[in-house]
């Protein structure tokens, strides 16, 4: 296990953060930011309030070597382990600029749904796939998010990237994308991207979107902590399928189950710690391999460092 970062290290990356103030918070529980409602504790989580500010963190931390995890909403991650490893939270970077009538280009940390409620308000449509997707653009353009037969890459022209102290823009043809997977790498940062939407009518969509909406309550445990999809599909099976098949609904490690409603989901049932999700991720991939010799590979991030 790495050391935890050590006194003096702290006080640098303080005493910059308070100089340019910037918000952040010291000893901060992720299990109170997690969608999952569990989590490590980070020595520091920062909120930058613009992309400056979070370009600037990243550079002040690039600078010091202390190692960073950048994340939305936390919908998929599982914090195990942060003593070396310092959070940057994009939640207040949700700027969403109009170029052109059918154009948008958004922060990293806007919500999904935001988006396509502002893209709406314009009668534009292309972004209803993202109903029910609770994440940010960062994050669904990395899984290349997708639901209700659409995917984020569907509307995307281009993404911003922050590299060597420089933000560019990478079209879309040179990224490549496929099923929750995208050539994005673990360490490029994304600070925007740009999308396309088309005009149509809002009053049809805002329906569709109701659609969505119940039937994602009627097939999803939306009243418990979760992190959504937990392994990616099988090219063999989907993943709910295959859990399902072994009879492994309702198993249950500690306070962490895997759900009666939808075998792909991990539920927190009230009690639930860190070590209870990851046993029972463990468990359903073992479970996987040893009777059907599938290996499930984990759409949510794990971040143990």
């Amino acid at each position: 296990m790495s050391d935890p970062l050590s006194k003096k290290e702290l006080q640098i990356l303080d005493g910059f953060l308070k100089e340019r103030s910037i918000t952040f918070v010291k000893n901060y529980d992720m299990g109170e930011y997690s969608s999952w409602k569990v989590g490590a504790i980070t020595k520091i989580i920062i909120f930058p309030e613009n992309i400056n500010e979070f370009k600037e963190t990243i550079l002040k931390l690039k600078e010091i070597e202390i190692s960073f995890f950048i994340t939305g909403n936390a919908t998929n991650t599982l914090f195990i382990n942060l003593l070396r490893t310092i959070i940057i939270s994009t939640k207040r970077l949700k700027k969403i600029e109009f170029i052109s009538d059918n154009e948008i280009i958004a922060d990293c940390g806007c919500s999904l749904s935001l988006i396509s409620n502002r893209c709406l308000e314009r009668n534009l449509v292309g972004f209803e796939f993202s109903t029910g997707i609770p994440g940010t653009v960062g994050g669904a353009l990395i899984t290349n998010a997708g639901a209700n037969e659409g995917t984020i890459s569907d509307c995307l022209k281009s993404v911003f990237f922050f590299k060597d102290g420089k933000e560019i823009e990478v079209p879309k043809n040179k990224i490549e994308f496929s099923y929750r997977r995208s050539s994005i790498e673990k360490n490029d940062i994304i600070t925007r991207a740009k999308f396309k939407l088309n005009k149509g009518n809002a009053s049809l969509v805002k329906e569709k979107i109701t659609e969505y909406i119940k039937h994602r309550n009627n097939t999803q445990p939306v009243q418990y902590p979760s992190a959504g999809s937990v392994f990616m599909n099988d090219k063999q099976i989907e993943a709910g399928k295959l859990i399902e098949e072994l009879g492994l609904k309702g198993l249950t490690i500690g306070g962490a189950q895997v759900s009666t409603l939808h075998a792909n989901y991990i539920i927190n049932t009230g009690k639930a710690n860190i070590s209870d999700i990851k046993n029972l991720i463990d468990k359903i991939k073992n479970e996987c391999q040893r009777r059907r010799g599938i290996n499930l590979e984990t759409e949510v991030r794990i971040v143990d460092e």
